[in-house]
């Protein structure tokens, strides 16, 4: 059996492609159509993860017509900015990197931001979908999806190495006021 999605070969009657981690049996899934974008659009926009960003946007569209309910990503809930960074979404990036240096609204904000992201995903899915559509022939649809879509792996990287300088800094920071309160300590006794 060939995998739709990457053309691999893999087991006749797998669930899920060994190579792209594409679910192959999508029938509850498979009928997806708002404004008539269907889950071959989005997979091909989406990429990684394409099977639970097309459960998630289901839910969007149980009956028939576009309606937010709230739903969970741990990743958005985690890394908000670094996420949307990830996933092309380059204004809410933007925005959610400003509403951060507000001191206080950080912790709620990763909260709003989990319960909402897949929702924000889904339009911004739905907007570069129609957006193609609109500007290319219907032979060159996917190809273009997969090249617009899908996701910066630099990110990953980047969001690492933030990591470990953050935790040099921080590390160096506390380690100048212990030794700098050390230091008044033993000029006062």
């Amino acid at each position: 059996m060939t995998c739709p999605f990457c053309k691999e070969n893999i087991l006749d009657g797998a669930i899920k492609c060994k190579y792209c981690g594409s679910m192959l049996n999508l029938d509850p899934y498979n009928t997806i159509s708002v404004d008539t974008i269907t889950a071959d659009e989005i997979r091909a926009f989406v990429g990684n993860n394409a099977y639970y960003y097309i459960r998630s946007f289901s839910k969007f569209t149980i009956m028939g017509r576009e309606k937010f309910c709230v739903t969970w990503n741990w990743n958005c809930f985690g890394f908000t900015f670094l996420w949307m960074l990830y996933r092309k979404m380059y204004a809410l990036a933007l925005v959610t990197f400003i509403v951060f240096c507000i001191p206080g609204v950080n912790v709620l904000l990763h909260i709003g931001a989990g319960m909402i992201g897949n929702y924000l995903y889904y339009r911004h899915v739905k907007a570069k979908i129609s957006e193609t559509r609109f500007t290319q022939s219907p032979q060159n649809i996917i190809p273009v999806l997969q090249e617009m879509g899908g996701v910066h792996a630099w990110v990953v990287t980047a969001g690492i190495i933030i990591s470990i300088l953050m935790v040099i800094l921080f590390a160096v920071f506390f380690s100048t006021m212990i030794a700098t309160m050390g230091h008044f300590v033993g000029m006062t006794i």
